[in-house]
């Protein structure tokens, strides 16, 4: 056997779009373990039981041996593979949902892949053995898998340097306040630096700061996120994404998913589909 996996379906949590567990499991070494995901749906979190590997998150490269835990953020290319002679043992946990992105924004997370040497394999090994436990109702699972994964999360912040502290409590309305909004036609940021009682010069330093991007490139990355999740699960056409999205013109809207995607919105759906 090469992988022990346990699957979900959405409708086996009680709120799903806020946190589901799509597969978890263990990989057994084989020489030519790959994996390739293409700006994934999912964030995927792994700890080296034995082995080697090479990871690639967009253009970043590192590499992991026994006793690392790497994470894999949703919206990014992933790729990884097992060392030829020393073959990867590990096991992992697919997650998707807002509460997922929430918790990376919070804990710093977001921009931090590689934790070397952070044996968390009981965590994961709780995490595992949750996951098989059939006899569940949705809102059982949905709650001890969200806080299992939540107390995961905050094992991996505390492995990091004391400057990357949580981000602060005006610029985290800010960015809710954007994700609440992604479906209006326009959001202007002196009203998310009213929202966040800062001036429009201040929101954009911090918001830079923290999140690597000004509020309106954060805001249409989102967008275009939401517009990939829509493409894939749903059969509204790219006219109705558009509309639902607030974009006023198809032809905008498709040329900022080609600019952020590199394909079309019809390409991009014809190739998860």
């Amino acid at each position: 056997m090469k992988e022990y996996i346990l699957s979900f379906l959405p409708e086996q949590f009680a709120a799903p779009e806020q946190f589901r567990v799509e597969l978890a499991g263990i990989t057994f070494p084989f020489a030519d373990y790959q994996v390739d995901r293409w700006q994934s749906l999912v964030t995927t979190i792994e700890f080296v039981i034995a082995g080697k590997g090479e990871v690639r998150i967009d253009d970043y490269h590192f590499q992991v041996q026994t006793g690392d835990c790497y994470l894999l953020p949703a919206g990014h290319d992933h790729w990884y593979r097992s060392d030829h002679r020393q073959p990867l043992h590990k096991i992992w946990i697919n997650v998707a949902g807002t509460v997922v992105e929430q918790l990376l924004q919070a804990y710093h997370l977001h921009q931090h892949y590689h934790f070397p040497q952070t044996d968390r394999f009981a965590l994961f090994n709780q995490l595992l053995a949750l996951c098989e436990q059939a006899p569940m109702t949705p809102t059982q699972r949905s709650r001890h898998c969200s806080l299992l994964f939540h107390e995961l999360l905050i094992s991996l912040a505390e492995t990091l340097p004391q400057s990357h502290q949580l981000v602060p409590a005006d610029l985290w309305r800010a960015k809710v306040y954007l994700d609440n909004h992604l479906q209006a036609g326009n959001v202007s940021v002196a009203a998310v630096a009213r929202t966040a009682n800062l001036s429009t010069s201040q929101l954009t330093r911090q918001f830079k700061r923290w999140f690597h991007q000004t509020p309106y490139e954060y805001y249409l990355t989102k967008k275009i996120q939401l517009a990939q999740l829509l493409l894939k699960e749903t059969l509204l056409s790219v006219q109705e994404i558009a509309d639902r999205l607030g974009f006023s013109d198809e032809h905008y809207f498709s040329n900022l998913f080609r600019q952020k995607t590199g394909y079309s919105p019809t390409g991009w759906r014809k190739r998860v589909k």
